[in-house]
């Protein structure tokens, strides 16, 4: 989850070598009406979108901008969208993603699928309402398959940095990553515990964890996926709160 005052980039981009097996994650990204994709950001002269930010972290993502139409609840201003009405967004909204893609053909990718929502309210933190203090949140922890980017918050709305690093941010989240894995700058790291200026790439802690963990442990939406923070590691050190570790290969 991130909170306020939260600057935190994601881009992702994967160096392919002869033979490797690449692991592809299809991002189905709906929006309100009245709201708007994270723009690109130039960083040193360079775009950078989500897709390279993982790319460059060994993940293969392919965001499909999808139902920009989607109407706000009928709740007043000031008040947040339950993770409840979420998964009723999600569930009213979401569509399997096609596969193959031309960027990741079926004979060389495992393909996750992995859902995301722009709503124009405001978001909770543990059921509480917290106006204009979440900026976004994976509210789908168990399977890590769904976030949610909250745009009425005034950070999200007049800061496209911080919009962009949200997002990624957020995806991190539903590949097991945690705030634990920030080096002071990285995309997982709050913008409240920033030691300088932040990045748009992910930590070293991040890029291992991606890259050494099997896919139940990391891929959003895969069989049997352990649980978010079920990774127990120099990145993630806590465990899931409500579970019994049982899934050793997350050690």
């Amino acid at each position: 989850m991130f909170t306020l005052p939260l600057r935190s980039l994601v881009s992702m981009a994967i160096p392919v070598y002869a033979g490797l097996l690449v692991s592809c994650v299809s991002l189905e990204f709906d929006r309100m009406t009245g709201t708007a994709f994270p723009p690109a950001q130039t960083v040193n002269g360079q775009a950078v979108t989500l897709g390279t930010v993982f790319n460059d972290a060994g993940i293969s993502l392919d965001v499909e901008e999808d139902d920009s139409g989607i109407q706000p609840l009928n709740i007043a201003q000031d008040e947040c969208i339950s993770d409840a009405e979420l998964s009723t967004l999600e569930n009213g909204h979401r569509h399997l993603s096609l596969f193959p893609t031309s960027a990741c053909p079926f004979e060389f990718c495992n393909t996750y699928h992995l859902y995301g929502a722009v709503v124009d309210h405001y978001g909770e933190v543990l059921d509480v309402c917290v106006p204009e203090f979440v900026l976004g949140k994976m509210w789908q922890g168990h399977t890590r398959s769904a976030f949610a980017i909250f745009y009425r918050t005034n950070t999200i709305r007049t800061d496209g940095a911080a919009y962009f690093r949200t997002t990624a941010h957020e995806i991190g989240h539903a590949f097991n990553l945690h705030h634990s894995d920030g080096d002071g700058t990285s995309i997982m790291t709050q913008s409240d515990d920033l030691t300088g200026d932040p990045v748009y790439r992910f930590s070293e802690q991040s890029r291992d964890h991606l890259a050494n963990h099997p896919g139940q442990c990391k891929f959003p939406g895969a069989v049997a996926a352990a649980p978010f923070t079920w990774v127990v590691n120099d990145h993630a050190a806590w465990f899931h709160p409500q579970e019994e570790l049982t899934i050793t290969d997350c050690q």
